[in-house]
């Protein structure tokens, strides 16, 4: 087929389409012309290979002057969309924010059976549940929103395959972890093993999930519109406003701000500094073998910072402060000890590791060459 040079902004496609349109109609109005009613004609287009869509749009443009109506399911994909992307924020801010509420219990009633003071020094997990929640919380609220006018345009969207599918399955989720926290909870009782940090959990679980089922129960039974319905939306985005709210500021408090936290980054930054310099230290005087307790000294302590550094053969030492860049105060007291300094700004104090605990300040490491156990 040969084009026009000049299709006036027209694709190729778009063409191609206009003239298949085009022979259609024209087709059709012959085929009138001669007495044929609908029913041949359509057969006729059929049998030469044209499709049903495009025969049946032919002939409304040829009989009918307003166009067919689009069911409410023909925007399913874009709804689909919004729906997936809502359910996928929910089930991430339900699970972050439970996770959260577990690690804030555990810290308020430790179980020394279960894990050690150790494990609390470390906030990374609680970071990573924040910024989850952080960012899946106002995407739901965003997603919600949008769907909840949609349907208010569009109430017959309410009976939505995707969204009847989808509320279903979350409605499935809450009742079977709702299921598992009861049978837990009798298990637990059963067990003799309940504590206030366990109740505690369950609650969490109960609340969270019971809510989430209800919301979801309730928004299928009331007809979009409705003052009932625009009270549940309202009451459900005031409880969760409060739920999120808790748990997020709760974090930020117990983790510390992004400033504070670089802060204390540092400080683990100056005692690992610290111990590679004493490591040092001990590998010189002792010729590698610092855990050798039958190992004599074989070389006298280092006189200073920079003997240290260039008697290292494994590895680059770091012998300045890493915020301040001021060097790290090494002072030999006598030929069995030597001392570390450096200037923190928190306080260390855990229950392992105890010989690098420090308070705020100047603080100051003594070591002894006797001592075995700081060989280790």
């Amino acid at each position: 087929m040969n084009l026009p040079r000049q299709l006036d902004g027209e694709t190729v496609r778009q063409y191609h389409a206009r003239m298949t349109a085009n022979n259609l109609r024209t087709f059709i109005e012959h085929a009138r012309s001669k007495g044929m009613d609908h029913a041949t004609i359509r057969t006729l287009l059929l049998s030469a290979g044209w499709r049903e869509k495009e025969v049946v749009q032919a002939l409304v443009d040829q009989e009918l002057e307003m166009q067919v109506p689009i069911p409410p399911d023909a925007g399913s994909a874009r709804d689909a969309f919004f729906h997936l992307l809502a359910f996928s924020a929910l089930y991430t801010s339900v699970i972050s924010t439970i996770s959260l509420f577990f690690s804030y219990i555990n810290r308020l009633f430790p179980d020394v059976a279960l894990e050690g003071s150790y494990q609390y020094e470390n906030f990374t997990g609680e970071r990573w549940l924040l910024a989850a929640l952080m960012v899946s919380f106002p995407l739901f609220l965003w997603c919600s929103r949008l769907i909840v006018k949609e349907i208010a345009l569009n109430p017959e969207k309410a009976m939505g395959g995707v969204r009847r599918w989808l509320t279903h399955l979350t409605l499935f989720v809450g009742a079977a972890a709702i299921i598992g926290d009861l049978i837990t909870l009798v298990f637990s009782l059963l067990e003799g093993e309940l504590t206030t940090r366990f109740l505690l959990k369950v609650f969490v679980v109960f609340a969270l999930a019971g809510f989430a089922c209800v919301y979801y129960l309730l928004s299928l039974r009331l007809a979009p519109g409705q003052k009932q319905s625009r009270k549940l939306n309202r009451i459900s985005l005031i409880i969760a406003l409060a739920v999120a709210g808790i748990a997020i500021v709760w974090g930020i408090v117990l983790v510390g701000s992004p400033a504070s936290e670089r802060l204390r980054k540092f400080d683990d930054r100056r005692v690992e500094n610290l111990r590679s310099l004493q490591d040092a230290v001990f590998n010189i005087v002792y010729d590698y073998r610092p855990y050798d307790v039958e190992q004599k000294p074989v070389q006298p302590i280092p006189a200073t910072v920079a003997e240290v550094a260039s008697g290292t053969k494994e590895y680059k030492l770091e012998t300045a402060d890493p915020e301040t860049g001021v060097p790290y105060d090494y002072v030999v007291l006598s030929p069995d000890t030597f001392k570390l300094c450096a200037t923190f700004t928190y306080e260390r104090s855990v229950d392992y590791d105890l010989v690098w605990n420090h308070g705020p300040g100047y603080q100051c490491f003594t070591f002894d060459l006797d001592d075995h156990s700081k060989r280790f």
